[in-house]
């Protein structure tokens, strides 16, 4: 369930929860209404804590790759985390891991390198860590096509200080974001997302894909 079909799941999994317990809290009240012993209401709340685990976990893995943002974030992980192989199945086109492994050394050594220079020049102020270069990166979408494409903007990014005065006479100091440098682009592309044999209605998904990371 990582493509948008997701989203339609979610509601009838809330509906069969709730009917589950409504039903529940019924055959307890007709239980005591006949005259059974009072009890069994605390192993019915035991329930609700997991039931809300299993609604969160559900909404949290579901829709995986249902939209750019969720595709692009499961890239970085996976880039951070080291995992080719599970980046590798985020492409539109068939990937080899190991050549993708090879293509994000080569990448982060550039990113590590642009952080660094950035942080001699602008200082410690700037926010810019070579230790940790993933959090001096933005992404930003700058154009979409008919809802099938998309281009995100990598951009290496620094903090700066902006002194202001509040009413003419307080003095305040606000920070912005701003584009050290562009690091290149990524394209992505939505994919019709075929059914489940499990699923009885035949409800269109899409997936979005990765097209093209040009990051060199």
């Amino acid at each position: 369930m990582d493509s948008s079909r997701w989203i339609t799941v979610f509601p009838a999994l809330v509906l069969l929860i709730g009917a589950w317990l409504g039903q529940a809290m019924h055959a307890h009240r007709l239980a005591l209404a006949r005259g059974a012993a009072p009890g069994g209401e605390f192993q019915l709340a035991v329930v609700l804590p997991l039931v809300i685990v299993l609604l969160s976990g559900f909404w949290l893995a579901g829709g995986g790759r249902a939209s750019p943002a969720a595709t692009l974030q499961h890239y970085v992980a996976a880039w951070q985390a080291g995992r080719p192989e599970t980046a590798a199945r985020l492409f539109a086109e068939p990937v080899n891991p190991t050549r993708l492994a090879d293509e994000w050394a080569a990448q982060r050594q550039r990113m590590e390198t642009l952080v660094r220079d950035a942080a001699a020049r602008y200082g410690e102020l700037s926010g810019l860590d070579p230790a940790r270069p993933f959090n001096s990166l933005r992404f930003e979408q700058v154009g979409r096509e008919d809802g099938q494409r998309t281009t995100v903007a990598v951009d290496v990014v620094r903090r700066r200080r902006v002194e202001a005065s509040l009413f003419g006479l307080v003095p305040t100091a606000t920070q912005e974001t701003v584009v050290v440098e562009r690091l290149g682009w990524v394209t992505l592309a939505s994919r019709p997302a075929p059914s489940p044999e499990w699923l009885p209605m035949d409800h269109p998904g899409v997936v979005w894909l990765i097209e093209e990371v040009a990051l060199e």
